[in-house]
């Protein structure tokens, strides 16, 4: 048993208890197949870090490290057509009944993956859509180095997102989230951020309560982050934040300019 593999039956099986290498291939199959990989071996590495969080950097060879970087920077650079399509067109593939029995898996599976499909750009959208006016206010206040203003952005959080940052500065394989320290940040440090800035954010948000919203949201959020479903009701707070908030942020630039 290679390093990888054995790395990923770990891990597994302390999340899922009981499973055979064999069931664990299939899974690793099954992600080769969806993620239109030839290599089963570039397979397997790609499962490891992308789907069970494994530091495979340690365990692999230089040259399945660059076949893994490149594969990487392939799939993260691709432009997010899938956001703009309609739920129709986003294809998610059924599950054979042998399979659920073996497995015991959940006979909704499928429905559970076409109802995430149509939630996920909603919340992809919703959470770049406040780091994009979080900068473009706080750089209009503050000129482009506001991120280091400890008034503006605390210590901690700022802590954080550096250690976010670190990890994929030694980790070069690993895919860029983006050039500026906002785009490290989670739902949760988003909302202190506007809450610490209560002038600049005051006029743009009104009486939405943008920060409270955030923090509500951030637990469902990362259920989505980690592929699992979301019951009705919070999947319809998601869509009506982003409705509210599209709204709220359309009426705050409709507004005429106020002379000073």
């Amino acid at each position: 048993m290679n390093k990888v593999f054995k790395a990923i039956c770990d891990k597994t099986r302390k999340k899922e208890g009981k499973i055979t290498d064999r069931a664990i291939r299939y899974k690793i199959h099954d992600y080769q197949k969806e993620s239109n990989i030839a290599s089963r071996k570039l397979a397997e590495n790609a499962y490891a870090y992308e789907v069970m969080d494994i530091a495979v950097d340690k365990l692999i060879s230089p040259e399945e490290l660059k076949e893994l970087q490149d594969w990487l920077s392939r799939k993260f650079q691709q432009p997010t057509q899938i956001f703009k399509r309609s739920r129709k067109q986003v294809k998610i593939r059924e599950i054979r009944k042998k399979v659920i029995d073996a497995f015991s898996l959940p006979p909704n599976l499928v429905k559970e993956a076409n109802d995430m499909a149509d939630v996920y750009p909603d919340i992809y959208v919703l959470e770049n859509l406040v780091r994009h006016v979080v900068k473009t206010v706080l750089e209009n206040k503050y000129a482009s180095d506001w991120w280091k203003n400890r008034n503006v952005v605390s210590g901690n959080i700022a802590g954080e997102v550096e250690k976010r940052m670190s990890f994929e500065g030694k980790n070069k394989w690993v895919a860029k989230r983006g050039t500026h320290e906002i785009f490290y940040t989670m739902f949760g440090e988003l909302s202190r951020i506007i809450a610490s800035n209560p002038k600049e954010f005051r006029p743009i948000f009104a009486n939405m309560e943008i920060e409270a919203e955030l923090r509500k949201l951030e637990p469902s959020r990362n259920i989505i982050a980690h592929n699992n479903p979301l019951p009705p009701k919070e999947i319809r707070r998601i869509k009506t934040c982003l409705d509210d908030l599209r709204k709220q942020l359309e009426n705050y630039a409709e507004r005429p300019k106020t002379q000073s």
